[in-house]
């Protein structure tokens, strides 16, 4: 067997992820700008002594480099501590953490926290480096967390929309013309989660499908997608929830929640939310882990053990 094929240079597979992912055309992260410096802050956290240079400008792309060989992969949405806590307890070392977010989050409790800074040691002693890939991830069309649900469900797309950076955060498409029953049936085993977040207009059937991966509770997503004769709409979450840290806070949140509550009241279509964590990880443990695997590498999704924390 070719051991060659089983060990790659951290160093070449960053730089296939920045190709593939078009990183030199992206400007710093339309979300993650905001967040990792604020998350790090208030745990007196200075990423910046710690994290790549180049990540601490555009916040994506290689985060934490600990070793320069690479023989073993792990894809997440979240880094979350079972996460963490799963990678380090595997024994495997000179390895790789692809993860869509930075960051930690508690999406019904404290929003984002920071990945602690005892378990990025952690990491450097076991030679695991992390690659984080937020919004160029969104937005891809061959391998993204929205391309990863038109993939799973058959989506054939007529529609990008959600500008968001360079690229778009949502699609729109039709599907099989199908009942909503089975329907939901099929999103619930697809992507493996005990429940989901329903509600908008459930007694139809759906041929057209609004998809926005990840937080769709804005009621202008949502608009557009009715204004788009979708018959689902389909995200993480439609519905907003409480983070002590998102801007404007409760009165914020409590404000958008009516506005959506009003709309669900109203629109033909079913809304329907797999959670944030849930919607995001279908791509790590289909399309991310195909991208490694043809390359050589033995590749590992890892998900959380609450979708809904």
């Amino acid at each position: 067997m070719d051991e060659r094929r089983w060990t790659i240079e951290l160093a070449e597979i960053v730089n296939e992820l920045d190709t593939f992912f078009q990183l030199a055309k992206w400007p710093a992260d339309p979300a993650m700008k905001e967040w990792v410096p604020k998350t790090y802050a208030r745990a007196d956290f200075d990423f910046e002594d710690v994290f790549e240079a180049q990540f601490c400008n555009k916040f994506n792309g290689l985060m934490l480099k600990a070793g320069s060989m690479v023989k073993h992969v792990f894809c997440s949405a979240f880094a979350t501590p079972d996460v963490l806590n799963n990678i380090l307890g595997s024994g495997i070392y000179d390895a790789l953490l692809f993860t869509h977010h930075p960051l930690d989050m508690e999406v019904c409790g404290a929003g984002f926290l920071p990945i602690p800074l005892s378990s990025t040691k952690k990491f450097q002693q076991r030679r695991i480096s992390i690659y984080s890939c937020h919004a160029p991830l969104d937005c891809h069309d061959e391998i993204g967390t929205n391309a990863a649900i038109v993939e799973a469900l058959g989506v054939t797309v007529d529609k990008h929309y959600i500008e968001y950076g360079t690229g778009y955060a949502g699609r729109i498409g039709t599907v099989e013309q199908v009942g909503t029953d089975s329907l939901l049936k099929r999103i619930t085993g697809i992507f493996g989660v005990s429940r989901l977040e329903v509600g908008g207009c459930l007694n139809t059937e759906v041929g057209r499908i609004a998809i926005v991966a990840g937080g769709g509770d804005e009621i202008d997503y949502l608009k557009q997608a009715h204004e788009c004769s979708c018959d689902m709409y389909l995200s993480g979450e439609w519905y907003p929830r409480y983070s002590p840290e998102a801007e404007g806070g409760k009165e914020r949140v409590a404000r958008a929640r009516q506005e959506i509550a009003d709309f669900s009241g109203k629109t033909r279509m079913v809304l329907v939310g797999v959670s944030h964590a849930a919607s995001e990880y279908l791509v790590m443990k289909t399309q991310m882990k195909r991208y490694f695997e043809e390359k050589g590498l033995p590749t590992e999704p890892v998900p959380q053990s609450n979708w809904w924390r």
